[in-house]
């Protein structure tokens, strides 16, 4: 499918869900008459969008199926091929359509896009499911991708299940909390569900921690990374989430919290419900909508109305990116791809981006687009990716 205009994506992608006003439908129909050829575009962007939003997402886990789907699969003899299952969240991108908004925020190369990285950047794969979870005393249980199994302990107590990658806790005895960690590494993804039913995407190169179950008047969770939540409301015992000096407090909502160490910065972006944030002593309330941020080297802490899928889309399988300058989007993708990026000179790194991209294709792809939309190339330098003027 050729490229097609940013206003003519939206229109059509608005079309599935509302109706159009008739400016709007004279606007496409303009676009259409203009070139005939153009309907079957505009079909087949309305087929891989409705299909992409058709299917499930990690959001309508049901957890009590989820349990006796790994019930079922292990009662089988052994020996049974067991049927794979698909990811709930990931699966959606697999058929979104994509849909590249490119901006020129500098001049459009003259030159062919190189083809230095293009030959050799076969081993440079989108990221996966994949996580480790770390038990009291030091156990490790490696997540797997697609799996579908219980997770025991030594005594052959049920500690959770792996299922649809996403780690579902079981609800602990009483009495008994004990804290554990689950570490997702560069180029992965994963999702838990908590004691109370809470859910959580964790980000690449991201940890939490978290109790086998909820005693007492707080659900208090700590968190290194990014991650978002949708919290189970449970007025009576807010849930609290601990980044370095930060705590979160919320009651049930959705938001999501990017406070990676070598960022320099914080943000938690609200999504529904509302939160108030703890920073060295002071609180601050978050509206639906709004972001907060604290950056490291001190000042005091912002809050501004953003758009909230910049910051959400990555659990969705999308990289949205908005006027983002390089040096900031090649850390994002060293986490998702796996690989480092070298600048040649720090005028490669005021360069920007924009755009939104699948996570799920191939590494070359997105090399090219940055290529195509602004005045850099990538070459290939050992284990280095180098970024260069044109």
């Amino acid at each position: 499918m050729s490229e097609m205009p940013e206003d003519i994506v939206r229109l059509v992608l608005k079309s599935l869900e509302e109706c159009l006003t008739e400016d709007e439908q004279k606007h496409i129909d303009e676009w259409l008459q203009a070139n005939p050829g153009r309907v079957e575009e505009m079909q087949q962007l309305k087929r891989y969008a409705a299909a992409g939003r058709d299917i499930r997402t990690f959001r309508q886990i049901n957890i009590d199926d989820a349990w006796k789907r790994i019930d079922w699969q292990t009662e089988k003899a052994p020996g049974w091929k067991r049927r794979r299952m698909a990811p709930y969240w990931w699966s959606a991108a697999a058929v979104v359509v994509l849909v590249i908004v490119g901006v020129l925020f500098m001049n459009r190369p003259k030159e062919p896009v190189s083809t230095t990285l293009i030959a050799s950047s076969a081993g440079f794969k989108p990221g996966s499911q994949k996580a480790t979870w770390e038990l009291p005393g030091g156990k490790l249980i490696e997540l797997e991708e697609d799996g579908v199994r219980l997770l025991t302990g030594e005594d052959g107590s049920v500690l959770g299940r792996d299922s649809a990658n996403t780690l579902i806790v079981g609800k602990g005895r009483k009495g008994e909390v004990e804290q554990s960690v689950i570490r997702v590494p560069q180029g992965g993804e994963y999702g838990v569900v908590l004691a109370d039913g809470t859910k959580v995407w964790i980000n690449s190169e991201s940890e939490l921690s978290f109790p086998s179950a909820f005693e007492g008047k707080d659900r208090v969770v700590e968190l290194k990374g990014e991650a978002y939540f949708d919290v189970v409301k449970d007025a009576g015992h807010p849930f609290i989430v601990k980044t370095g000096e930060t705590a979160i407090r919320v009651l049930g909502t959705s938001f999501n919290i990017c406070g990676y160490a070598e960022d320099g910065y914080q943000q938690t972006t609200l999504v529904s419900g509302s939160v108030e944030v703890d920073y060295r002593g002071k609180q601050y309330r978050l509206t639906p909508g709004e972001q907060l941020e604290v950056r490291e080297e001190g000042g005091e802490p912002e809050i501004r109305k953003v758009d909230v899928r910049l910051y959400t889309s990555w659990k969705d399988g999308m990289f949205r990116f908005l006027d983002m300058p390089l040096d900031e989007l090649t850390v994002k993708l060293k986490r998702w791809y796996d690989v480092n990026f070298v600048f040649e000179n720090e005028a490669c790194k005021a360069y920007r981006f924009s755009g939104a991209v699948r996570k799920d294709v191939d590494f070359n792809e997105f090399i090219q687009l940055v290529e195509t939309t602004t005045n850099v190339k990538f070459e290939i330098d050992g284990d280095n990716i180098v970024i260069k003027e044109k």
